[in-house]
């Protein structure tokens, strides 16, 4: 077997151990994979290399940004499997991202090598250095939820509305409820009638009380 040099100058690693998967991602706006690339040439003997561009993955909820190629990876990783990357942030979106990647690497048995910061885990430096980052990045995201909890106390100590504002409804909202409860209104129709959504109008209905036709039903039969 063909040896290859880690990043901490080691020539111990057999090329053929696993899949060798080289990953590069580019950020919003940028076109040039050339820096990425010469770190990855560096290494070489790569049997797939992946290349995500913002444009593919765009963003989800709460312009969160998806990382689709890079999940589909992972879920697919074996044992000894080794994943190439320029750095860190090519491959995650912070620290506690970054402590989930390896999560799911460790798992599958695979390993992780970050070139620009010199971490390889199939090294024994290599494994504490990604070990201290994720409890680093767990400490951060439970602090970060301590505060969070702490900042809700403090705003209802302070008669401050936790979460979003509740949903308007007509005067008549009581009687359209106890229609659709007695079965008199779908509920599409009840809540096309409050000038709700479907959803908002089966929590505003189930906060006041009302039960659909069928747990009605039920809640008889039970009696």
């Amino acid at each position: 077997m063909t040896p290859t040099t880690d990043p901490e100058g080691q020539a111990d690693h057999p090329v053929d151990s696993g899949t060798r998967i080289g990953y590069i991602r580019l950020d919003p706006g940028d076109t040039d994979i050339s820096r990425q690339a010469l770190l990855l040439d560096g290494i070489g003997g790569f049997d797939r290399i992946l290349v995500e561009y913002p444009s593919e993955s765009g963003n989800g909820l709460g312009g969160q940004v998806v990382w689709d190629k890079r999940d589909r990876m992972l879920d697919q990783l074996r044992l000894r499997d080794v994943v190439y990357t320029a750095s860190a942030d090519r491959i995650c979106s912070g620290a506690r991202d970054l402590a989930a990647v390896a999560d799911r690497i460790e798992a599958s048995g695979a390993e992780l090598v970050l070139l620009d910061e010199g971490i390889d885990t199939r090294s024994p430096s290599g494994r504490s250095a990604l070990r201290l980052a994720r409890t680093l990045a767990r400490a951060e995201s439970e602090r970060a939820s301590r505060d969070r909890r702490e900042g809700i106390r403090r705003a209802r100590q302070k008669g401050r509305r936790i979460g979003r504002p509740p949903v308007a409804v007509p005067p008549q909202f009581r009687d359209i409820c106890r229609a659709w409860s007695d079965g008199i209104m779908t509920g599409r129709e009840a809540a096309e009638a409050a000038g709700l959504r479907p959803t908002s109008f089966y929590t505003r209905a189930a906060e006041l009380g009302y039960l659909s036709p069928s747990r009605k039903k039920q809640r008889k039969s039970g009696d």
